[in-house]
């Protein structure tokens, strides 16, 4: 009968005996490294200081100029009149919209359709749609780019629509009735460093592919931080998802989503659901969530999950207890390890690691639900610490550690 979950190298020993080597020369590299950093440290506090250097200037905001709101249908609709200030709708020469206050409670406040010229709009305040009118909406449009503007109290604060190749950047969308953002059959987008706060939802995307999604917060919504429906191959990296009363992220029918490098801690409910779905996530910081970390459906197959950080989640602490697993598996081939034989790290599952001592616990971890998933690889320590500093070392003993370890491992293996 399969394991579910489980990967099993041909040999253990020797993939232990393999790491051990390869460990070994990895310490030389970086004991030489700091030692190496050191002395250059030193030689550089013997010179004499560097001038300081000219500080950045930061222009100043432009003020707001009150604008009805706006409606821009095909190229042609790009015009002064429009609230265009500038350009001509070349990549090197886009048309502006800057600086705008517009109040939408009478219409979407910019809704721009069927265009493909390079536009940026920027610096604008869209605000009071409520729950009819958004702050922007960008339907079957190409090359727009959407940064720093403030669209707050609107039913949604930035949607497209049939529209790829944007870029979303630095825009506050919170205090919307439904979503901060919103993406419908869109698919090539970039949405980064975006605050989508104390909405329904944070982000929602529905049947919209081969987006990046990175470095945004979207966090004390009260659904979820980021929704995934019918949507696939994006790329979700560095987001924070956190005190959502729901989940940090939703994922439904997705597949070929990678999720790394994410923060989804203190969600009323799970940090991460995938419900039917086949997704990678690595790197993620998974913490105190009131139920589950990771909570995978019947219907979810042949997710990986790995490299992840598990702290605290469902009542844990620091010692493992049935009643309180970090995480929950009801699917079929999921697994909880990466290819090369590592899982994750569990809070309350550190511990023993002497046979032989490699950063991997060596009792598997169980995860709840009836798939009967173990974790078979977790880690000692949680691959988000940083590495500890060794500081200046003489070259003599880092040669001796080194030898130490060739040594020992020489002689397991003369032993076996």
């Amino acid at each position: 009968m399969p394991i579910i979950g489980r990967y099993l190298p041909s040999d253990r020993l020797g993939k232990h005996s393999s790491k051990v080597l390869v460990l070994a020369m990895i310490l030389i590299a970086v004991l030489v490294l700091g030692a190496t950093a050191g002395l250059l440290g030193q030689i550089g506090n013997s010179k004499e200081p560097l001038p300081s250097e000219t500080p950045v200037r930061t222009p100043a905001r432009i003020a707001y100029t009150m604008h009805s709101p706006i409606s821009i249908i095909g190229n042609g609709g790009f015009t002064n009149a429009s609230g265009v200030v500038w350009g001509s709708g070349t990549e090197s020469d886009p048309y502006i919209i800057e600086g705008l206050d517009i109040n939408a409670s009478t219409a979407n406040g910019i809704e721009i359709q069927n265009t493909d010229a390079h536009f940026i709009v920027r610096g604008c305040h869209v605000h009071d749609g409520g729950g009819d009118y958004y702050g922007i909406r960008l339907g079957d449009c190409a090359n727009g780019t959407l940064e720093n503007n403030n669209c707050t109290n609107n039913v949604v604060g930035i949607g497209l629509y049939l529209s790829s190749n944007n870029t979303l950047s630095k825009n506050n969308c919170s205090n919307n009735a439904d979503d901060g953002m919103c993406l419908v059959n869109s698919n090539d987008n970039t949405l980064s460093n975006n605050n989508c706060s104390n909405n329904r939802d944070g982000m929602y995307l529905v049947y919209s592919n081969d987006n990046t999604i990175s470095s945004n917060n979207c966090s004390s919504n009260y659904l979820d931080g980021m929704y995934l429906v019918y949507s696939n191959d994006n790329t979700l990296s560095n987001n924070t998802c956190n005190s959502n009363y729901l989940r940090g992220i939703a994922a439904y029918s997705t597949s070929n989503n990678t999720l790394n490098n994410n923060t989804c801690s203190s969600n009323s409910v799970f940090g991460i659901y995938l419900g039917p779905s086949s997704n990678t996530l690595s790197g993620n910081l998974i913490c105190s969530n009131g139920n589950y970390g990771v909570y995978a459906t019947a219907e979810s197959v042949n997710c990986r999950i790995n490299n992840n950080t598990f702290v605290g989640n469902n009542g844990a602490g620091s010692v493992y207890n049935p009643s309180h697993v970090q995480a929950f598996d009801g699917g079929t081939n999921n697994w909880w390890n990466s290819t090369d034989g590592y899982g994750n790290y569990w809070s309350d599952w550190t511990t023993p690691d002497v046979a032989p001592p490699d950063g991997i616990v060596d009792v598997p971890y169980d995860i709840a639900g009836s798939a009967g998933a173990k974790d078979y690889y977790p880690l000692t320590t949680a691959p988000t610490e940083p590495i500890p500093e060794f500081g200046v070392m003489p070259i003599v003993v880092m040669v001796f550690l080194a030898a130490v370890l060739l040594t020992r491992e020489a002689r397991r293996r003369k032993a076996q």
